[in-house]
């Protein structure tokens, strides 16, 4: 069997260096796995190091009670109070326009969704209007120095997503955003209507001034990079409507469906999971491409780098032992048609080993476009098709009948194919959770706390020692081009 399906999925192995049944043979999930696996089904695995119990799953649960249901209740509230005109600002004009201030998995996922099911916004069917929604992120102010001039700050509203609600990033932005306020209205107005706070920390908002109806907390055991189910993903709701994004969730349900109960053999993210750890292991590829073909998953990889890479890039067991074996590859990737006329040619050419994950939507529709255009877009879509398909095979096969070492392609690239009949909010959810539960899988067979990030908080802390030495007189005390770097940044103010 090399096509296994699964919640609008089909994943084709058939270019993989082993079948199915090897790499079972092969590789071996621990005996407590499936105990493990039932765990994030009920939101009862546990995060060792912070203590906290992963409950992502649970907040795309068809039925969801106390807290989460009053949770859910609000944001679907909001939700249409935004997008069916009666949010007004603090002058009484209507909300048109939303930023969400935030960075990692408080923009990635958000963002990455909005765009890829921004057309099946049909809130116009139930008399709501279309909001503008942009991105900021960059804690240099690059994203912000684009959007300021572009929205009115009588008709926007910024949400301010940050789990912690004190990363710097996201608050160097909306310090420059309160400043650009104060020339049209007090910052007492500001913050009662045009600021909502989504954050695990209920504490910190209300010290901040945001009122409590314009709060969303989430619970502090849903990891940022699992989190645009959660109230981090009002951004999608508001850019797609309500509707589309309940069927993102269902979408991701019946995901969590087929890992939880199809055989390891029928298994979408468990074989994901397992060729990937055959790549790293026994073939060592220390790489994995992701190579969507389709523009409206163009932020795939930017995802999937966070996803993958800040789960199970450790250096130590979950139980805070020491390892010497490798873990989780190096994430890559890029929009395919686009990858083909850069990057591709190392591919086919270079001498570097990698593995591929290739993501193809076979068809598409087009309401809205005359039969003309329709028509053409979808030869369009096969051209993609066309071209995935083509791209999948050299890299698998090669092209060696030649005399001329300039035509010579190696080939011997492993891939998957993840596939569907058609982009729609259901095959989205599914997979995002089909590679959410691949990292988790894969964490498992590593023995990882695939749910921590110290190195992103150490990586915080070293930045806040150099800014601190930035903003003051005495001599830095770090390595030579280091003292040297901010003694010249310091002369520039």
């Amino acid at each position: 069997m090399t096509q296994i399906n699964g919640a609008g999925l089909t994943l084709d192995v058939a270019f993989q260096n082993e079948s199915v049944d090897d790499l079972l043979n092969t590789i071996k999930l621990p005996d407590d796995f499936k105990s493990f696996r039932e765990q994030l089904m009920q939101g009862t695995y546990l995060n060792q190091t912070e203590q906290r119990q992963v409950v992502h799953c649970l907040e795309r649960a068809a039925s969801v009670e106390g807290e989460r249901a009053a949770g859910r209740e609000k944001f679907n509230n909001m939700v249409h109070q935004l997008r069916g005109g009666e949010w007004l600002g603090a002058t009484g004009k209507r909300i048109t326009a939303v930023v969400n201030v935030g960075v990692g998995g408080s923009d990635l996922g958000p963002n990455m969704g909005a765009f890829a099911l921004k057309e099946f916004d049909d809130g116009h069917l139930e008399g709501e209007h279309a909001l503008d929604v942009h991105f900021v992120s960059s804690m240099d102010g690059g994203q912000l120095y684009a959007v300021l001039p572009i929205i009115d700050p009588e008709t926007t509203v910024f949400i301010v997503a940050s789990k912690s609600f004190g990363t710097i990033d996201t608050f160097a932005n909306i310090d420059t955003v309160r400043a650009w306020v104060k020339q049209h209205f007090s910052e007492q107005d500001w913050l009662e209507h045009h600021v909502i706070g989504v954050s695990s920390n209920q504490q910190k908002m209300l010290d901040y001034g945001i009122p409590l109806p314009h709060q969303l907390p989430f619970d502090e055991g849903v990891g940022g990079r699992f989190s645009l189910w959660s109230p981090i993903g009002l951004s999608i709701a508001l850019s797609c409507g309500l509707h589309t994004f309940e069927r993102m969730l269902a979408g991701a349900r019946a995901m969590d469906e087929h890992f939880a109960t199809a055989p390891d053999h029928e298994n979408i993210p468990v074989l994901m999971a397992l060729f990937g750890v055959y790549n790293r292991e026994q073939l060592g590829i220390n790489n994995l491409a992701v190579l969507p073909y389709d523009g409206r998953l163009r932020m795939l990889p930017n995802y999937l780098q966070q996803l993958d890479m800040e789960s199970n890039g450790k250096q130590a067991t979950a139980d805070n032992r020491a390892i010497d074996y490798a873990t989780g590859p190096i994430i890559w990737g890029g929009f395919g048609p686009n990858g083909q006329h850069a990057f591709f040619q190392h591919l086919h050419q270079g001498f570097d080993p990698f593995a591929a994950d290739f993501v193809l939507v076979l068809e598409r529709d087009a309401p809205g476009f005359s039969h003309q255009v329709a028509d053409k877009l979808a030869e369009q879509q096969q051209l993609s098709v066309a071209n995935c398909l083509a791209h999948r095979q050299l890299m698998k096969f090669g092209d060696t009948n030649t005399e001329s070492p300039r035509d010579h392609y190696p080939g011997g690239h492993p891939s998957n194919l993840l596939m569907m009949q058609q982009l729609t909010p259901e095959t989205f959810g599914a997979l995002i959770a089909a590679y959410e539960h691949k990292v988790f899988t894969q964490g498992i067979y590593w023995q990882l706390n695939s749910f921590d990030q110290p190195g992103v908080e150490k990586g915080k802390k070293c930045a806040i020692d150099i800014l601190a030495a930035l903003n003051s007189n005495d001599a830095p005390q770090f390595d030579a081009s280091t003292n040297d770097i901010i003694k010249k940044a310091r002369n520039g103010h």
